[in-house]
């Protein structure tokens, strides 16, 4: 499969012979050469196709033909084709240039580190289902589709006689990757109350929990 390149290199013809006209005075700097690493061979056959293409451009204008205007266009192709290869291979991933230095040959370079993806404020909705002909079956179901980066969603939970407003008094935790989250309760504990509040994990961290919510195990 095919990857798409890159536009950093200009379509427009102006342009593409201003950065050129940048990589000819830069490539043939013998000092750039040694304080970069670019092999001189390798700069100069880059500047060679270049300028074949600024030559073929000129004729062309000059003339202006079919065939100067082929020609033009395979040299074109030719000279970007060697401007993305060389770039490839000597700026990009050039640890002995700054980004800055790089930038200034239109080479754009890429953050080095990912950016973090936002942790969701609070946990999601949800909603408890119970069937009389399931005992002892609670499911709890997040509402909604999981944000963008959502691994997985936590669930704290507890049985209690009294009321539970706080996720902090809530005692067990489970996670699950996609609905529902289900448990099966003993029939001693049928007709208690369950208590749950939920909350987003991501790789870069929690959300905080949603509201508490109870259900009555059937």
């Amino acid at each position: 499969m095919s990857t798409k390149r890159s536009d950093w290199v200009p379509k427009a013809e102006e342009k593409l012979l201003e950065l050129i006209a940048l990589w000819q005075t830069k490539l043939n700097d013998f000092n750039l050469q040694n304080l970069y690493g670019w092999p001189a061979n390798e700069c100069t056959a880059t500047v060679t196709v270049m300028g074949n293409f600024v030559t073929a451009r000129a004729t062309y204008h000059t003339t202006p033909t079919q065939a100067n205007r082929l020609d033009k266009e395979e040299k074109r192709k030719a000279a970007v084709d060697a401007i993305r290869q060389f770039a490839r291979e000597y700026i990009r991933n050039n640890s002995k240039m700054t980004d800055a230095q790089k930038l200034e040959l239109g080479v754009k370079v890429s953050d080095r580190e990912p950016t973090p993806i936002p942790v969701p404020d609070k946990g999601p909705e949800s909603k408890a289902e119970i069937s009389a002909q399931e005992p002892g079956v609670v499911k709890v179901r997040y509402l909604g589709a999981k944000p963008y980066g959502v691994d997985r969603i936590e669930i704290a939970w507890s049985l209690s006689p009294t009321v539970i407003s706080s996720p902090d008094q809530l005692t067990h935790n489970d996670s699950f990757p996609k609905n529902p989250w289900e448990r099966t309760f003993p029939a001693e504990e049928r007709g208690k109350k369950l208590y749950y509040s939920l909350r987003y994990l991501t790789r870069e961290g929690k959300s905080h929990w949603s509201d508490v919510r109870e259900v009555v195990i059937p």
